[in-house]
């Protein structure tokens, strides 16, 4: 009788998962994790794409603001640029012109980069042509091939 009452004791006190009921559990998690995430991933890189294309609208209306603002026009020079890399953004100038328009109309610019896959070996230029002094700037901005 004893043993017959450890039995019937130990049935009732057993509440753990068996071992094949795990093993259904992680099966059944892998192929979850297995068709969620490349789609996952690929609205990742999605919203980087975003995020860059973002960014270089961002630096073509800074430039915008530059040509358009006298204090600034009088110092730009024909040529002058703004590089946007996966390295970060550089200022090709050869005034301080671009660099303080830089810091005022992008704020925290000096950190900023490419981080898409998409635009990671291109880069976008925001091109000053025209004039000198108080004249008229043309602003270009591109992606380079």
């Amino acid at each position: 009788k004893w043993v017959d009452a450890m039995k019937t004791q130990g049935k009732k006190n057993n509440k753990g998962f068996s071992l094949v009921e795990l093993i259904i559990v992680i099966a059944i998690m892998s192929v979850l994790i297995g068709v969620l995430a490349p789609q996952y991933i690929k609205y990742v890189e999605k919203s980087r794409v975003s995020a860059d294309e973002d960014l270089a609208d961002t630096l073509l209306s800074a430039g915008y603001l530059m040509s358009a603002d006298e204090d600034y026009c009088e110092d730009l020079t024909d040529g002058d640029k703004i590089v946007l890399s996966n390295a970060g953004i550089a200022v090709q100038a050869t005034k301080n012109a671009v660099q303080n328009g830089m810091d005022e109309f992008t704020p925290n610019w000096k950190n900023k980069k490419i981080i898409s896959k998409t635009y990671a070996s291109r880069q976008y230029v925001v091109l000053f042509q025209g004039g000198a002094g108080k004249s008229a700037f043309t602003v270009v901005g591109s992606w380079s091939p």
